[in-house]
């Protein structure tokens, strides 16, 4: 057999450069998609505060009560909508349905409620993880919290970084926010 003169393969050494140039644009690629500890509280912290502002429009549109209860042994909380308007929740899953929301919502995989050695966040001292009574958010027809005046605060955290730390806190007049922990005060 005769080979065509100018007719070149790819070297031993042209494959193996070609494969180092991969590699290290791998390597400087993949970290930029791990998330951080502090941004995966976050974006919990953040998704639940999307939810409660959910149960709370949909309170304001329905005319009804909704509700939502944080269960940190099963770290998830879950929304209620009291849809035959008599003020009772039966925690049933036609009151889950009738919320149009988020349902039950699980935690991250890295996230639980807890918040480590941080302090309470500012105006709204109390002990424990979730200090609303009995571990649950009522809002009313008209988007208030209930017991009129109810404030309280969610902690979240990371297991594996006792500075990421984020809060969630409700006031008394259902305002709705997120606070992140810098390892010395809340932002």
């Amino acid at each position: 057999m005769r080979l065509r003169a100018g007719v070149r393969g790819i070297t031993l050494i042209e494959i193996l450069v070609v494969i180092v140039m991969m590699g290290v644009l791998l390597a400087i690629l993949i970290p930029r998609f791990r998330i951080s500890p502090f941004s995966r509280v976050r974006q919990v912290a953040d998704q639940m505060v999307r939810d409660l502002e959910l149960a709370r429009g949909r309170a304001l549109s329905t005319r009804s009560w909704t509700r939502v209860v944080f269960d940190p042994a099963a770290r998830s909380y879950t929304g209620y909508l009291d849809f035959n308007r008599d003020s009772v929740f039966a925690l049933s899953s036609d009151e889950i349905d009738s919320l149009h929301g988020f349902r039950q919502r699980p935690l991250s995989d890295d996230v639980i409620y807890g918040r480590g050695a941080a302090p309470d966040v500012p105006g709204v001292p109390g002990a424990g993880v979730i200090n609303f009574p009995g571990s649950t958010l009522d809002f009313d027809a008209r988007g208030l919290t209930n017991p009129f005046g109810t404030r309280g605060v969610i902690y979240l955290s990371h297991p594996g970084d006792p500075n990421a730390i984020a809060a969630v806190t409700v006031t008394g007049g259902a305002g709705i926010r997120t606070w992140l922990y810098n390892g010395t005060s809340w932002r």
